[in-house]
């Protein structure tokens, strides 16, 4: 470890990357494999922005994500090193990381992905190879020569024409000599151990013609032409060794055996050139596969939507699933939880509410930690699935919104009935009567269940408890119904709803009294953001636990202190933005012009706002007050696109979906309890290693929290909001107390329920 600290130090272009482990978990997808390598009884695969690393003789599993400090990026190569006990990710963007083995501490190399003279275009990395302690990376712009001794780039090849950047997809090395193959030029070769590689006139055009593929296998150099005829090269000369038949996908030399996936089939040749495996079918699943090695007589295949597959007899076509469980895709779309479940949706409809073109991408469901993945075609091959709301009667049971095929009702993980025109009164738009488009949809009180069917003269409809459905007079809400997109839907304590619109602002619905009504910037006291439209695009809506509605925009936070106003003539109508103070103490318009794409309140009222492009906020109740901002240079989130923000409010775990996987925060914000009876205090006893927060849980909302010594002095004191609150193990904030058993004292805010309990610190 010391000698790769020092690196880092001398070499600033080698960072260190965080981990994130202790307050954050990931719950990436592992069914889409992009890469693979095999090396020493394992099978590293990569699955789009995550790798894990399957064990043979154990049939263990380690997964290694943005938790463990990732980029998060798109994974083009992968290759273990078992010379230097090493794992290299290559990136679209042209960012290594290399992960130790020994310690799992991952550095990243951004040397090629900072280089302002290349392209961004041009910095894929498409393959490494080793070689005498370098490794040979194979780029979008030519040869990049790094020591993996050192841990440090030497040189960079360009070998195109004149020195020009070209594309190199592969390497091999056979007799101190050294081959590329490139798109455009040809084969190119040089004598590896001539000092001056950087000088392109080194480089030779050994052989015409446009090349996806190069790789030494038993002393023979075979080629990959760009028509999927694979070549052996000798002395100039090419003899066709075969015709893969269809498109290439995967070229390399695994378990001693010449390994070639095609889109159609997987072949595998012995050092005699005899086929070992011919595998071109998969029992009852489509044979989609990315990249294929081969290890110790088991052929292991990455496949696009089942994950790694292990074949071990290659004649027959069944296989084994190794890839870690999670949701089905990382394009996560809409989250919706409960104390024991998340479900996920995959979407998806662009920012104007257009679903084209459909997708059909099933449904992800969490349940007590264990995943039940829903394929398409057991829910009657549904589009757009975009929305989920959970029965509060019955949280087995739940209804998924389709922005094209009506509405599913799903009990225990299995499809019960769809709902469309066909057989409701869901109405279809008005240029196809078979476009149902349902977005949003919430429970009322009374087990109903209120949801929206866009560009439809009935926008607002309701499923009763009994099964009734009912169209809702919304002629003071839409002015437009048939021209009208709706999105975000919420409603609070007394049955009040509020729905967001493309441009129309938000539709008002009382449940109590029947009426609706429009909050649009026509009306007096509503401050929407200016935008090209009269009203903006409703993106997000939220009500707190203060009765406020948080609107969200394409440009932009609103208030609405008073929403019930809307429906009382007489009363002042107040949407506003949210004015803080900057660094320099100067007001500015919290969130100004930022793209809102979901807010959700947490135990304590605090907002999680996620944004388009900016990450997420964690704001205070009343929005004065930032408490965090996470975005890709402080977290492991993966992009600073935020979808979807859902939480967990028994164990206060907040989730994001974003469009490259799914990830949560432990915020350890509760909502308030009933009682004082589950009252802890963790971790305790607190040990002189440990650094963190001591963590309260167990409150109801209000209580009154006191920390004293055994005599009874005050060391802490503090009024909650939610269920939880957090304690630095300091006096009042200044020094930390000293060694001791200390007394929790709890006092109801009805001052009638109290409770103690006692924490042990050890320093």
């Amino acid at each position: 470890m010391k000698n790769f600290v020092l690196i880092f130090l001398i070499f600033p272009s080698i960072v260190l990357s965080q981990d994130f482990s202790d307050r954050w978990k990931g719950y990436f997808s592992y069914y889409n494999i992009t890469d693979l390598d095999e090396s020493d009884n394992k099978v590293y695969a990569a699955a789009e922005n995550a790798y894990f690393i399957y064990d043979i003789p154990t049939q263990s599993i380690q997964t290694v994500t943005s938790i463990e400090g990732l980029s998060g990026n798109k994974i083009s190569k992968i290759y273990h090193s078992k010379n230097y006990g090493l794992t290299c990710i290559g990136y679209e963007d042209g960012l290594i990381q290399i992960v130790m083995d020994n310690n799992q501490n991952i550095f990243s190399v951004v040397d090629i992905r900072d280089k302002i003279s290349i392209s961004p275009n041009n910095k894929r990395i498409n393959h490494f190879f080793e070689f005498e302690g370098k490794l040979y990376i194979s780029t979008d712009f030519g040869i990049a020569e790094y020591s993996l001794q050192n841990l440090e780039f030497e040189d960079s090849f360009f070998i195109g024409e004149n020195g020009s950047q070209i594309q190199i997809n592969q390497i091999t090395i056979l007799e101190e000599k050294i081959y590329a193959a490139t798109s455009l030029e040809g084969i190119k070769s040089a004598d590896i151990t001539n000092p001056n590689l950087i000088d392109f006139e080194a480089w030779k055009t050994e052989y015409t013609g446009n090349w996806k593929g190069i790789l030494n296998f038993s002393n023979t150099i075979f080629g990959l032409r760009n028509n999927n005829t694979i070549s052996t090269l000798e002395n100039g000369n090419t003899s066709v060794f075969g015709d893969a038949g269809s498109n290439v996908i995967g070229f390399n030399v695994s378990g001693g055996q010449l390994v070639i996936t095609a889109a159609n089939q997987v072949l595998a040749f012995n050092s005699e050139l005899n086929i070992e495996a011919f595998i071109d079918q998969l029992q009852n699943t489509e044979f989609s596969i990315n990249t294929s090695v081969s290890s110790n007589g088991h052929y292991f295949l990455g496949h696009s939507s089942l994950g790694l597959l292990n074949l071990q007899n290659s004649t027959t076509a069944t296989f084994s699933e190794l890839s870690p469980a999670g949701p089905l895709l990382n394009r996560i779309f809409s989250l919706e939880s409960t104390s024991n479940d998340l479900w996920i949706t995959f979407g998806e409809f662009d920012q104007f509410l257009n679903p084209f073109p459909l997708n059909s991408r099933g449904l992800s469901h969490l349940k007590d930690g264990e995943w039940i993945n829903i394929d398409v075609e057991d829910l009657n091959n549904a589009r757009e699935l975009s929305n989920v709301s959970i029965d509060p009667s019955n949280p087995n049971r739940v209804f998924v919104s389709s922005y094209f095929d009506g509405l599913l009702e799903i009990e225990n993980n299995e499809l019960v009935q769809q709902y469309d025109s066909s057989n409701s009164i869901i109405e279809g738009v008005p240029s196809n009567l078979n476009d149902n488009r349902i977005g949003a949809s919430v429970f009322d009180t009374q087990g109903n269940l209120y949801f929206t069917n866009s560009i439809a003269e009935n926008q607002l409809k309701r499923l009763n408890a009994n099964g009734e459905f009912v169209n809702i007079d919304m002629s003071n809400g839409y002015l437009n119904p048939t021209e009208t997109s709706s999105s975000k839907m919420v409603i609070d304590n007394n049955n009040n709803i509020f729905i967001g619109t493309l441009g129309d602002g938000v539709v008002a619905y009382s449940a109590s009294t029947g009426t609706s009504a429009l909050i649009s910037s026509n009306i007096q006291g509503v401050e929407f953001p200016d935008t090209f439209n009269a009203n903006p695009n409703i993106t997000a809506l939220e009500i707190d636990e203060n009765s406020r509605l948080w609107i969200g925009t394409q440009a932009g936070l609103r208030v609405m202190s008073n929403p019930t106003a809307i429906f009382n003539e007489s009363q002042n109508v107040s949407v506003s933005p949210i004015i803080i103070e900057d660094v320099d103490g100067l007001p500015q318009e919290l969130l100004f012009e930022q793209f809102i794409t979901d807010i959700t309140t947490d135990g304590a009222n605090n907002k999680w706002i996620s944004t388009a492009d900016s990450g997420v906020f964690q704001v205070s109740a009343n929005g004065q007050d930032i408490l965090n901002i996470f975005n890709v240079e402080n977290s492991p989130l993966p992009t600073n696109s935020i979808r979807t923000v859902e939480i967990n409010q028994a164990t206060g775990e907040v989730f994001f979906g974003t469009p490259s996987g799914l990830l949560s925060y432990s915020s350890r914000v509760t909502s308030g309890n009933e009682t004082l009876e589950n009252l802890r205090a963790y971790p305790n006893p607190v040990r002189p290693n440990y650094t963190g927060l001591v963590t309260i849980d167990g409150l109801t909302n209000g209580a009154n929290v006191k920390i004293t010594d055994v005599s009874g002095n005050l060391v802490f004191e503090e009024f909650v909001d939610g269920g939880s609150l957090q304690w630095d193990t300091r006096a009042f904030g200044k020094h930390k107390v000293a060694s001791g058993v200390y007394f929790i004292v709890v006092t109801g805010e009805d001052q009638i329920k109290t409770k103690v309990g006692k924490i042990m610190i050890i320093r």
